[in-house]
């Protein structure tokens, strides 16, 4: 019986040190964890660069070179002028700057700063409080910034632009395809274009114009993205009646108006950067988002544009925000392009060949067109596409890449919780220990 108990209390104490040990072994990876995530706060991108021209434009446009611990940026901005230039998270961290900023808009700005490795936000903001903003890497010995290969592969949308049928195109001016509806809606576009562009010979300021017309007068539908997106919410009659819309109809307005201008636009659907489609996964993720392109025939050019993401409108629980435009995605540059959006079809509607067209609906045929449901169900495609709210920095929470502490944190609090009911049960075998010694 004596012996009983001793092996009984040396089986507990058994137990007990071996519960110890996982708890000790349970801590050291939780703690490891946390420090790879925060050590590892990014995925290190498949190229890089050292230096980033923001667009080909000469009026609107940065030229940003990384150079170790040193960043600077040069350029002009005549719609919108720079006033600061900084890293995101980091506005107050130790480090030196310089900003030298002309009345012309031409500015040049030096920022050298040494911070964690990791992957950060290069901010530009203008005098208006919006916001340029790049990704931009840093590894230790100095900032780069990420190339993830669709700076190229973007182009090869232009090889194979898809032809909507008029068929197609009626649903996106009219959601049931009315005549009445069609004809009004095109001629709104044709006198909203002429408007827009009087005066302006040249394509690329008409399209220009036009773009920045786009951004700036309609808003965000925040209150359909939320709840039902279909082809209500895109149709030109209703978006030229409301003035809000999503993204895709920002594209197809855009797209519209470039074409009552004479000029060859395209609507391109594809993947942007948000909470749930981070940069790293930007190249195979999800096709959320719609936006457009026009053909520079005078530099035999594709020039990639956004309106949405360009405005700052918001229509969010039944009230419009205060609207502002800001120069960053209108003839973006493929590399700082690639930062944010993946260009997976090129589609050609051709909106004004809908005028004669007034018969109903009816199914593609396979090769050129394109059934009604399919063109209806386009508007689900643009369900995280939000553009810039009117906040301090212009950028839409949505369009934020989500960090990996956040993405992580659940794994780590589990390990937080299976250590705590380890130290509770060695707790109370420990107790038991004791109590049991004393008995014998």
């Amino acid at each position: 019986m004596h012996s009983y108990h001793i092996h009984a209390r040396f089986s507990y104490e058994k137990r007990v040190k071996l519960i110890f040990m996982c708890c000790f072994l349970i801590f050291a990876a939780a703690v490891l964890f946390r420090l790879t995530v925060h050590s590892e706060d990014y995925t290190e991108p498949p190229g890089r660069t050292n230096i980033l021209r923001t667009s080909a434009t000469e009026d609107n446009y940065s030229v940003i070179e990384a150079a170790g611990n040193r960043i600077e940026a040069r350029g002009k901005y005549t719609s919108a002028k720079i006033r600061k230039m900084f890293i995101k998270t980091l506005e107050d961290a130790s480090g030196t700057y310089s900003m030298n900023a002309q009345k012309d808009g031409t500015y040049d700005a030096v920022l050298t700063l040494a911070p964690e490795k990791g992957a950060y936000i290069l901010l530009l903001k203008t005098d208006s409080d919006l916001v340029m903003q790049y990704r931009i890497f840093y590894d230790g010995s100095g900032w780069y910034f990420p190339l993830n290969g669709l700076e190229k592969l973007n182009r090869n949308v232009f090889e194979h632009i898809y032809e909507a049928p008029a068929q197609a195109a009626a649903l996106y001016l009219s959601p049931s395809a009315d005549p009445a509806e069609i004809n009004t809606a095109l001629e709104q576009i044709q006198a909203l274009t002429g408007n827009v562009t009087e005066g302006i010979e040249d394509d690329y300021e008409k399209a220009r114009a036009i773009s920045e017309f786009v951004a700036g007068t309609i808003f965000y539908d925040e209150d359909a993205r939320v709840t039902d997106v279909d082809i209500n919410t895109i149709a030109l009659y209703n978006v030229l009646r409301s003035d809000r819309t999503t993204c895709a109809g920002f594209a197809n307005l855009f797209c519209a108006m470039a074409e009552a201008a004479g000029i060859d636009a395209v609507n391109i659907k594809g993947g942007v950067i948000t909470e749930s489609m981070p940069y790293e996964t930007l190249a195979d993720g999800v096709q959320n988002h719609e936006f457009a392109a026009f053909y520079y025939e005078k530099e035999s050019r594709w020039v990639w544009v956004d309106p949405c993401w360009d405005g700052t409108g918001v229509y969010k629980n039944g009230e419009f925000n205060n609207i502002k435009t800001r120069p960053m995605f209108f003839d973006i540059s493929d590399e700082a392009f690639a930062h944010s959006h993946r260009a997976d079809k090129a589609e050609r509607r051709s909106y004004f060949s809908a005028k004669t067209e007034t018969a109903p609906i009816g199914g593609g045929d396979g090769e050129t067109g394109e059934t009604a449901a399919e063109t209806q169900d386009t508007a689900a495609e643009d369900s995280e596409t939000a553009p810039a709210e009117t906040t301090q920095t212009g950028i839409a929470p949505e369009n934020e890449p989500k960090s990996i502490e956040n993405a992580d944190g659940t794994v780590f609090y589990v390990i937080i919780a299976v250590l705590a009911v380890a130290v509770i049960a060695a707790g109370a075998i420990l107790i038991k220990t004791i109590i049991n010694g004393r008995k014998n």
